[in-house]
């Protein structure tokens, strides 16, 4: 037989005279970071086996591979300089799970080794950071089995699954009562389970019957580890503590320690690059194993709910989210029972606050596309509902500070998703089951209706008074007691105002 020819090479390898294994992308591209491409029309002619007939040349199809492409080109850019083809592209370290920009400093010297087209490229690490006079600080954290056992927390992770995953789907279920299994059959093992493991923990006793007597020392614990593993690498566990982290401060705590919990959560999800898709990150190295779609299922859910409890509580407080240039990462898929897709739904019709007058040249007509999306939105959670109904009286809000006659305009609607959404507290009062926005969607309802003012929206505060007052009596705590007092009082301004109204006639 004749001798076999290779494929014909790309355009990079020919310019570098390089040996090119015919794929596409070929492996020296996928190395060096290059634009593969192979002509249309070369000069050069493959022949078949035989040596006799010449065919006109096929540009070579992509070949199977255990390891996918690793070079996606998101952005052109007219850029000539050496570093051109790395321009608004990113590196990921799934092992350290670690992801930066190719302008960071870190990424440079690896960068440049590309470019150099060295055989010893330098790995993704932070060279000449600092001195290195002091050795990194580092602490020891509470071992979860010296604070709960097995049975507690099998006892306490149903509670959890049973009241808030539904909600915000952040974990697999069957894949944490193996991981937990594991971590409490061998106390040696690894211990980056730990954070979530107490959140759940936490959590579960907080919507519990009968809560665990040690809850704030796994709260305690949690912030511990989430805080010392900060500095070092974001792992999806990391992540997913500090998401239950800003879910337990959200229902225990001030606004801003759970707005502060929900951007750190945010900068973690940046750190690990979990708003990419890894296969649309330019370097990945070393490279992450194809086909792992359970990997990639816990990617989007942690990312997606952690985004999508940034946006609410940022909207609700009045404070910045944290926005991202380019997301990647694909929506997950509804899921059985769980409400998580409204959630992320929700937060998606938010507009942001910092409003760009280019790209949003009317700020109260997004706001009434916004309000009109929330109407719209059918769902069945009780808590889903009442989100909706904080959400709407959030738009509302904004509308009355800035845009008088779109205020008027919306009452109506907002009186609405507000009157629909009376019935959830009493659901959830009689479930046990305490979410925040049990005692704050009526709380800001009543607000709403004083700040509209007319007779059909005054005509809802008895109803709005009566409820607040059973959730005072319900929980008894000097949260629903003050926001019960409150609205008497503000009940006792508008009543005392309107009078002074009447006898000015």
């Amino acid at each position: 037989q004749g001798r076999q020819r290779s494929r014909a090479a790309c355009a990079p390898c020919r310019h570098r005279k390089r040996k090119c294994d015919g794929r596409f992308p070929c492996g020296t591209c996928v190395r060096y970071e290059y634009q593969c491409e192979y002509s249309t029309s070369s000069k050069r002619t493959s022949y078949m086996a035989n040596g006799d007939n010449p065919k006109e040349e096929v540009r070579p199809q992509p070949v199977e591979d255990t390891t996918p492409p690793s070079i996606v080109q998101l952005q052109q850019h007219p850029l000539t300089a050496p570093g051109a083809r790395f321009h608004h592209r990113s590196i990921l370290d799934p092992v350290k799970t670690r992801f930066v920009r190719a302008n960071s400093a870190i990424a440079f010297p690896r960068i440049l080794g590309m470019d150099l087209e060295s055989e010893s490229i330098p790995r993704l690490h932070s060279f000449a950071w600092h001195t290195g006079i002091r050795p990194e600080f580092t602490e020891e954290s509470v071992d979860i089995t010296t604070l709960l056992t097995w049975p507690d927390m099998q006892r306490l992770s149903k509670s959890f699954f049973g009241a808030v995953n539904p909600e915000f789907g952040i974990l697999d279920e069957s894949e944490f009562d193996q991981d937990a299994a594991a971590r409490f059959s061998d106390r040696r093992s690894s211990n980056d389970i730990d954070a979530v493991l107490y959140g759940v923990a936490a959590l579960g006793s907080f919507f519990s019957s009968s809560p665990h007597p040690r809850e704030n020392d796994c709260v305690l614990a949690a912030r511990h580890i989430l805080i010392a593993k900060s500095v070092n690498h974001p792992t999806t566990n990391n992540v997913a503590g500090w998401i239950l982290r800003t879910i337990y401060l959200r229902l225990t705590s001030r606004p801003h320690g759970s707005w502060l919990s929900s951007s750190t959560t945010m900068h973690q999800v940046e750190a690990s690059g979990l708003h990419k898709e890894v296969q649309t990150i330019a370097v990945v190295y070393p490279a992450a194993p194809s086909g792992d779609h359970k990997v990639a299922k816990t990617r989007r859910r942690l990312f997606w709910t952690a985004r999508a409890l940034n946006i609410i509580l940022s909207f609700e407080y009045g404070r910045s989210r944290v926005a991202f240039d380019v997301i990647t990462t694909k929506r997950p898929n509804e899921e059985g029972k769980s409400n998580a897709h409204h959630f992320v739904e929700l937060a998606e019709i938010l507009p942001n606050d910092v409003v760009d007058r280019d790209s949003e040249p009317d700020p109260p007509g997004a706001l009434c596309r916004a309000l009109t999306a929330i109407e719209s939105l059918q769902t069945r959670s009780a808590f889903i509902r009442l989100l909706k109904a904080d959400l709407a009286f959030a738009i509302y809000r904004r509308l009355w500070l800035m845009s008088l006659t779109d205020a008027k305009d919306r009452a109506e609607s907002v009186i609405s998703v507000g009157k629909a959404a009376l019935e959830a507290p009493r659901a959830l009062l009689v479930a046990k089951t305490p979410w925040w926005n049990v005692v704050h969607a009526p709380f800001q309802f009543l607000c709403v209706l004083l700040a509209v003012g007319t007779p059909r929206a005054l005509a809802n505060i008895q109803e709005a008074m009566a409820l607040l007052r059973e959730i005072a009596q319900s929980y008894d705590t000097h949260m629903t007691r003050e926001a019960y007092n409150q609205a008497l009082l503000l009940v006792k301004m508008s009543k005392g105002r309107k009078e002074k109204e009447l006898a000015a006639l």
